[in-house]
């Protein structure tokens, strides 16, 4: 009897990281992005849009098809999730500080068209 309620608590125990774990991941799937033509060189660039809070904050509520990349973990994942240095990025947070953060880390890595669309709130 002791082993079966070892057994029921060690795979109810699983099964709640498991679930806790695939929702974590859906957030760090590269999000589908759109075009845009820039007019200085002609080329089609995709355009990416990065939420830079925290994966809770993320979870509460995000614009439609955002990717979360938390701005303490923007030089680790950027590589992986955002392969394109050329791609328009804009990226925002809840003041835009820590998209600012995430902006000048990117540029430190490359990334050449960044935005903090909190700039563009009204």
């Amino acid at each position: 009897m002791k082993n079966v309620v070892l057994y029921v608590v060690m795979v109810t125990g699983l099964t709640a990281l498991f679930v806790w774990l695939k929702g974590r991941n859906t957030e760090r799937v590269p999000a589908s992005s759109a075009m845009v033509v820039s007019p200085e060189d002609d080329a089609a660039h995709d355009v990416v849009l990065v939420d830079v809070r925290t994966p809770e904050e993320y979870r509460a509520g995000h614009k439609e098809g955002a990717l979360n990349i938390p701005v303490d973990e923007v030089e680790q994942l950027a590589s992986q999730l955002l392969p394109d240095k050329n791609a328009v990025i804009l990226l925002y947070c809840r003041t835009g500080k820590r998209a600012d953060k995430a902006m000048e880390t990117l540029r430190k890595m490359g990334y050449s068209h960044l935005e903090n669309l909190h700039r563009f709130e009204m």
